[in-house]
């Protein structure tokens, strides 16, 4: 039998799945659980020194796949700039993530094995058994210098860390959504497992992240960084659909399975100005509705 007809049908119903809508109302995350505050020695926000062979090696030539399939320079390029780290900053305090550590381009291995084993929330023996993996991966084979080939930005739930390389709010305000569709988890130890499952498991997470990023833009009116969230996650999520592990490693079906995501994120962004208009109207309908 054929596989590439099952191929395309696969990856393009779930695109079709996987329509976001920008008309909902943007709800504010609140975590479930209790959360410790960080402290002036471990702070919530650190970056990694540059280093210039290190990154540049890495924006120059570890990262070619990944700017390919998502089609922009700034795809791991380990420079960050102050408006993205801005971005998702005050995206972090408004959906109040106070135990969620963020590393901007940095190599911290020891202190990811320490927040593994610190990490309450999730079942010690899923923890430490997927935790672990994640972990082998992230020492031996470290995204500060292999990011879009092998691994690249990204949130661990067994360490409750986002790590981001590239220049992309989008990108960033994504990673942020996956540590707030956690953080609102009264079952974290059974979501975590689900999402450590290899492409099948992470395609609905991956959904609900994108579609969190592109609403808080939404939310925002920011449309600028609206049309870059099609742009550039519709793409991404179709790597996923058509068997890529993003997580893991990029692979040349990924430049295959990208191409339609390309074309329906680019078609989606035709719709912008309109699903605005649209939220805007039943956000002024319900202002002016009378409380029963």
């Amino acid at each position: 039998m054929n596989r590439y007809p099952i191929l395309f049908l696969f990856c393009l119903g779930a695109l079709v799945i996987n329509c976001y809508s920008l008309e909902k109302q943007y709800n504010y995350g609140n975590p479930y659980l209790p959360s410790p505050e960080f402290t002036e020695d471990d702070p919530q926000f650190e970056e990694g020194e540059p280093i210039w062979i290190l990154d540049k090696t890495g924006d120059w030539i570890f990262s070619i796949p990944s700017k390919i399939v998502l089609w922009d320079r700034k795809a791991d390029n380990h420079h960050i700039s102050k408006e993205t780290k801005e971005y998702l900053i005050r995206y972090m305090k408004e959906n109040n993530l106070r135990d969620v550590k963020v590393r901007f381009n940095q190599y911290a291995p020891l202190s990811e094995w320490k927040r593994l084993s610190k990490n309450q929330n999730i079942n010690p023996v899923v923890r430490y058994f997927f935790g672990s993996l994640s972990l082998l991966a992230y020492t031996f084979l470290p995204g500060r210098l292999f990011a879009g080939t092998i691994g690249g930005d990204h949130y661990n739930a067994f360490t409750n860390t986002i790590n981001l390389y590239s220049d992309l709010p989008p990108v960033a305000i994504h990673e942020g959504g996956h540590a707030k569709d956690f953080a609102q988890r009264e079952k974290r130890t059974l979501y975590a497992a689900v999402y450590a499952i290899p492409i099948v498991g992470s395609l609905y997470h991956e959904a609900k992240a994108s579609d969190d990023a592109l609403n808080y833009f939404a939310e925002k009116d920011d449309m600028a960084q609206l049309e870059s969230s099609y742009e550039l996650l519709t793409p991404a999520y179709a790597t996923y659909v058509g068997g890529a592990i993003g997580d893991v490693v990029v692979n040349p079906i990924t430049t295959f399975t990208v191409i339609p995501g390309h074309i329906y994120g680019r078609y989606k962004k035709r719709d912008i100005a309109l699903e605005m208009e649209k939220r805007k109207q039943k956000k002024t309908i319900k202002e002016i509705k009378p409380n029963p």
